[in-house]
């Protein structure tokens, strides 16, 4: 489904009715997510029915019904693959200035 082509209208709809699902498959009634997550019933029926909300709202209402799981992957790292890892320490590689061999001093030389 592409998000981006859709409403913001249309996506509140979408998270709402996905947080009815899983609060009828939690078998709660809205009064007992209201007490779990500390969201009044009123918010509750108002963010099921696709209305405005804050993102704490969602972020009390997922972790009452166990689901905080569902932003994983917003908090997940970025990583890199080993060939763009070993172009990009190829490139940064520092130049090693090496000394001729004229400059270097003969230990025989130093020594007493």
């Amino acid at each position: 489904m592409d998000l981006y082509v859709q409403t913001n209208d249309a996506i509140m709809r979408q998270i709402g009715s996905k947080l009815k699902e899983l609060r009828i498959e939690k078998n709660m009634k809205q009064a007992e997510l209201a007490d779990a997550s500390g969201v009044s019933v009123f918010t509750i029926s108002s963010v099921e029915n696709g209305k405005t909300t804050s993102l704490l709202t969602i972020v009390q209402l997922l972790r009452a019904l166990g689901h905080l799981d569902y932003f994983d992957s917003f908090f997940q790292e970025e990583t890199i693959s080993p060939i763009a890892y070993a172009k990009l320490m190829k490139n940064n590689k520092k130049k090693i200035r090496v000394k001729s061999s004229s400059t270097e001093v003969n230990k025989n030389d130093s020594e007493w």
